[in-house]
């Protein structure tokens, strides 16, 4: 009997939710809570998201979640978080001599993930999943994620990558079927639809424009028009904004500076009073959501009528007794601090208009404007504060109110569930008793290529294999573009030759991303100048590879995955074996 997963595997936080069919044929995403040690490292808690960071303990106990995040600011060097934004690089941590890899610390957390819906199965191996991804994930950062995947005891030829904002719409669509058609908040009875996707998570903004269309047999059909460019900022960032007022006005309030502070205790007193300021900066913004939503008002109307709403929380006890103090903060102040990073003008960096921008500036079928867009979908926790969704309200002329689900923060592996259960080809029409068996309920997805990939074979002028926006899945030949040649030039007869693949805005452009180098190696000298065919390969779920060989002798070839790693079974193993020494999962076990 298949089992229908879905993994948010986020910066900050990391949820799954499994997908199961009702009685009546509808399908109900459920999100799972997951076990995990709690902040005193003293017991087990229960909670539906989990924190993306690892603590490797001296004793070489592993812990996730909670505590790991709490011990953040008391062993820094022992804890590695914010590791996805590694994805795709050659970064890497070492802890007690051991070598940890983006791809690794996040097998952590599907690990976790795993036993939690193995349990939800009362023990039953669960070895296929969607895994969701940014959308404009390049390809490196995608086959390591699929690498977490297989780390963490998924089955390679069963995990199935998902763009986030695709996911969280799927999650909404599938709502919104249940709902009567004049209940419905987006209406295709009357043509496609042209939605902005705008995802605020923990650590990037990924923006995509989306077209939804239902056809008369009821198939859903999803169109990538666009995606905006890289943008690393999230609730976090916002967090720190908050957190650096908040430690200003502290240290203000307590007569205190920051070199008093730095100079009177331990680096690691320093860095949890940081961490509470961060904490109490979240708390606040999840309350005055919260007083905002419970109000039952039209925020867009009147927001000002919510500045004077106040938060106040006492620092932890674990501080130095002198250092505790009561931390008030007004919606107006935490509004204030953010702005930066709301409005381009206050910001020269990054700020939530330029991903927008971008994704209407690149769309696919030519530059769209603000007016393009029929409606605007909001994913992510951080859009979950009213201020966020005001602020995307203005930036569309106060024209489109934004949609959301009924929870943002977990819809996007509530809806990565959903698609799974279309993967596996369940009929999610069943009838009702008494009437007439309804159509299947499909969910199209087109993909395109996220970034453009180019190829530079030494000797030649890079070219581009695929192109940014390409529908997929797509194959191409390329046929007497390229010939044999060497690492140095003047050599007649070469054995080897390099073929490099990066990804630009240009084949000229300054800054590059290197994606791949392979080595075309021949069983006997060729000469220099002797044509080249290349092949290139793109599905549906963004996997490339590309082939190369001699013309006219196709048994000198060479293969590439762009971005794989290989992982023996030996590294496996180990890895897997590390995973177990994690202490929720010993729990879990039990």
């Amino acid at each position: 009997m298949g089992r229908y997963v879905g993994i948010d595997l986020g910066t900050t936080n990391s949820i799954v939710s499994v997908a199961n069919k009702t009685y009546h044929g509808e399908i109900e995403a459920e999100t799972l809570r997951v076990a995990q040690v709690d902040e005193r490292g003293l017991g087990i808690v229960e909670l539906e998201d989990l924190p993306s960071v690892l603590y490797v303990e001296e004793n070489g106990d592993n812990y996730v979640g909670r505590y790991a995040k709490r011990m953040s600011s008391v062993y820094k060097t022992r804890v590695i978080k914010e590791s996805k934004s590694h994805l795709g690089t050659n970064d890497k941590w070492k802890i007690d001599g051991k070598e940890y890899t983006p791809d690794k610390i996040a097998s952590f957390f599907l690990s976790i993930l795993k036993k939690q819906v193995e349990k939800y199965y009362n023990g039953e191996q669960v070895d296929s999943a969607v895994i969701t991804i940014p959308a404009n994930f390049h390809f490196q950062q995608q086959q390591e994620t699929r690498n977490a995947g297989i780390l963490a005891g998924f089955d390679a030829k069963k995990i199935h990558l998902l763009p986030e904002p695709t996911a969280a719409l799927i999650d909404f669509l599938n709502e919104e079927e249940k709902l009567a058609p004049e209940a419905r908040r987006l209406n295709l009875a009357n043509g496609p639809k042209k939605l902005l996707v705008f995802d605020l998570g923990g650590g990037t903004c990924d923006v995509s424009i989306l077209q939804v269309e239902e056809n008369t047999s009821r198939r859903l059909s999803i169109t990538e028009l666009s995606i905006s460019q890289y943008t690393k900022l999230g609730g976090r960032d916002f967090d720190q904004h908050v957190a650096q007022y908040l430690f200003t006005k502290y240290c203000m309030d307590m007569g205190l500076s920051l070199r008093d502070i730095r100079s009177n205790y331990e680096e690691h007193v320093f860095l949890s009073l940081l961490e509470s300021f961060i904490d109490i900066a979240e708390n606040a913004k999840k309350r005055f959501s919260s007083m905002v939503l419970a109000a039952g008002v039209d925020y867009y109307a009147n927001p000002a009528q919510f500045d004077q709403k106040s938060y106040t929380e006492m620092l932890p006890t674990h501080l130095p007794e002198q250092l505790i103090s009561r931390v008030t903060i007004t919606k107006k102040e935490l509004d204030k601090a953010i702005e930066p990073l709301l409005y381009k003008d206050l910001n020269k960096g990054t700020n939530i208009e330029a991903p927008i921008m971008s994704a209407l500036a690149d769309a696919r079928l030519g530059a769209m404007t603000i007016d393009d867009i029929d409606a605007v979908f909001l994913v992510g926790g951080m859009t979950y504060y009213p201020t966020v969704q005001n602020r995307l309200y203005e930036i569309f002329n106060r024209r489109i109110k934004p949609l959301q689900s009924i929870n943002p923060m977990i819809s996007v592996s509530r809806g990565a569930a959903i698609y799974h259960q279309r993967l596996q080809d369940i009929n999610l029409g069943v009838a009702k008793p008494g009437q007439e068996p309804k159509d299947p309920i499909n969910v199209g997805v087109e993909t395109t290529v996220p970034v453009n990939v180019f190829i530079d074979v030494k000797g030649s002028t890079p070219i581009p294999l695929l192109e940014k926006g390409t529908k997929l899945p797509v194959e191409k030949e390329f046929d007497g573009k390229f010939c044999v040649s060497g690492v140095h030039s003047g050599i007649a007869n070469v054995t080897t030759m390099k073929l490099e693949l990066f990804t630009a805005a240009s084949a000229t452009a300054i800054s590059t991303k290197r994606l791949k180098e392979a080595t075309l190696e021949f069983s006997k000298p060729v000469k220099a100048g002797t044509p080249l065919v290349l092949h290139v390969a793109c599905n549906a779920e963004r996997d490339v590879t590309v082939r190369a060989w001699i013309k006219n002798a196709p048994d000198e070839m060479i293969a590439v995955n762009i971005g794989a790693k290989d992982y023996s079974a030996k590294d496996i193993a180990t890895i897997q074996d590390e995973h177990n020494k994690t202490v929720a999962e010993e729990t879990l076990l039990k």
